[in-house]
C-alpha cells in the first residue's frame, strides 16, 4: 500500500463498500462516504472518518451530480472511488472535468459505453470468438425474424440495466410479441437472446482488475451456488474456486476492450455444449467483493495503485474454497427453494461458521453494519407485496 495518508471519496454505501472502508482505514487513509440515507450499511460502519447524505442517484441523478461536482470542487480530494453501477458511470462520462480535481480509476466513456451496453458487449464477444449466447437487437423490425435465429424459450433483456431487472423468459413467438411493447416502454431499448437452461448450469463470476495498460493484474473466479429468486437473481452464497478457462476468457476480452480498474464478469455453464459462456459485464467490484479481500486480493490497495499510477504486479495466489454468505437473502433463498435445491446445493446451506466462512455484511470487527444491511433490507424485501412477486417468480 502506498505510504502516503490519503483522503478517499467513496461514492457508495451497499455491502460492497465495506472491505474498501475497513482497508482503507487500516492503512492509514481517510474515508468519506457518500450515501443517500443513515438506513445503510455505509453509514453504520466505524471505519469511514465522515458521512454525508446526498440525493439518491437512483431517483435524483441531477441532484446526486451537482453535490458531487460541487463537493469535488471544494474539497479535491485524492482519490474518488465508485464501487456502483451508477457512480462507475457518472464518473467515466464525466472523467475530463472529474479530473481536474481528483483521481479516478475508471477508463474513458467510449470504452465504458461498449461494456455496459449488453448489446455491443454480446456482439463483440460474437466477432472474437469469446463464448456467449447468441444475442441479437429486438426492434419492430426484427421482431418477425426472431423464431428463425433462435429456439424458444428466449430472454430478452434491457440493453443497458442493472442486475437482472427487466430480464425475462418467454416461451413462445407469440408471447414475445405481445410482451414487447411494454417492455420496451418500461426499460428502454431490447436484445433478444439465446436462453442458457440453468438446472445443471453452474453460474460464475470474475472479479478482474486491469493497470493503466489494459493488463489485466487480478481476476478471482467464483461459483454461484445460490440465487434469490431461486430462479435466477441476485448470488446469496459464493465460492472461491480456480478456473484457469475462465480466466483466460477474461484476459481476452477486457484486454480486447482496453478496459481499465475494476470489472465483474457474469458468466455460466451451458449444460448442452459444456462451455462456460460470458453474459455480462458489470463496470465495478460485485456486491459481495468481500470475499475476495478473504482471500488474500486487497481491492482497494489495487484501485489506489491504479488512481496514483503505481506499477500493479500481477497476483495469482489467492486462496480457494472461501465460502461468502449474504444470511439475510441466503435465508430467503431457502424458504422459497425445494427440497431438492436444499439436498444438492454446495458448498451446504447449514455450513455456518469455519476459518473460510465469512458474511458480507457482518463482520465481528464492525459490527453494526449488519444491522444497517437488515434494515436496508427489510424494506426492500420484507413487504407482502414484494414477497408475493418474489414467489410468483420462482
Amino acid at each position: 500500500m502506498t505510504v502516503k495518508r490519503l483522503n478517499v471519496l467513496l461514492l457508495d454505501q451497499g455491502r460492497q463498500s465495506l472491505p474498501f472502508l475497513k482497508a482503507l482505514n487500516k492503512a492509514g487513509h481517510r474515508v468519506t462516504i457518500v450515501c443517500n440515507t443513515k438506513i445503510c450499511e455505509g453509514f453504520f460502519s466505524r471505519y469511514p472518518v465522515k458521512r454525508i447524505i446526498w440525493p439518491s442517484y437512483f431517483k435524483d441523478r441531477s441532484g446526486f451530480e451537482e453535490k458531487l461536482f460541487s463537493y469535488l470542487k471544494k474539497f479535491q480530494p485524492d482519490i474518488t472511488i465508485a464501487v456502483g453501477d451508477i457512480t462507475a458511470e457518472i464518473l467515466s462520462r464525466n472523467k475530463k472535468r472529474i479530473e481536474q480535481y481528483t483521481s479516478v480509476t475508471v477508463p474513458e466513456y467510449d470504452i465504458f459505453e461498449k461494456v455496459t451496453d449488453k448489446l455491443l458487449l454480446m456482439q463483440y464477444c460474437m466477432r472474437e470468438n469469446i463464448p456467449c449466447p447468441l444475442t441479437y437487437d429486438l426492434n419492430e423490425k426484427s421482431i418477425s425474424s426472431m423464431g428463425s435465429k433462435l429456439t424458444f424459450p428466449v430472454i430478452i433483456k434491457p440493453r443497458k440495466g442493472i442486475g437482472a431487472i427487466g430480464v425475462q423468459k418467454i416461451e413462445s413467438h407469440e408471447e414475445l410479441t405481445e410482451s414487447y411493447k411494454d417492455l420496451k416502454d418500461k426499460y428502454g431499448e431490447m436484445l433478444i437472446q439465446e436462453y442458457i437452461p440453468q438446472e445443471g448450469g453452474m453460474q460464475y463470476q470474475a472479479e478482474a482488475f486491469l493497470d493503466n495498460e489494459s493488463c489485466m493484474k487480478a481476476c478471482v473466479v467464483l461459483k454461484k451456488p445460490r440465487f434469490f429468486p431461486v430462479t435466477g437473481g441476485t448470488s446469496t452464497a459464493n465460492e472461491t474456486i480456480f478456473e484457469d478457462e475462465i480466466v483466460k476468457t477474461c484476459r481476452n476480452l477486457l484486454e480486447g476492450l482496453k478496459w481499465k480498474g475494476a470489472a465483474d464478469v457474469d458468466m455460466i455453464l451451458n449444460p448442452e455444449t459444456g462451455i462456460i459462456q460470458v453474459l455480462e459485464i458489470n463496470p465495478r467490484v460485485t456486491a459481495g467483493i468481500k470475499i475476495a479481500f478473504k482471500a488474500g486480493v486487497d481491492f482497494a490497495e489495487l484501485h489506489l495503485k491504479l488512481a496514483m499510477e503505481q506499477p500493479i504486479e500481477y497476483i495469482n495466489n489467492y486462496k480457494s474454497g472461501i465460502y461468502s454468505r449474504n444470511l439475510f437473502m441466503d435465508i430467503l433463498w431457502y424458504l422459497f427453494s425445494n427440497q431438492k435445491m436444499k439436498r444438492e446445493t454446495s458448498p451446504s446451506f447449514y455450513k455456518f461458521f469455519g476459518r473460510n466462512v465469512t458474511y458480507q455484511t457482518i463482520s465481528v470487527d464492525d459490527p453494526l453494519t449488519g444491522i444497517g444491511f437488515f434494515l436496508n433490507m427489510s424494506r426492500k424485501y420484507l413487504n407482502i407485496r414484494n414477497l408475493m412477486e418474489k414467489l410468483g417468480q420462482n
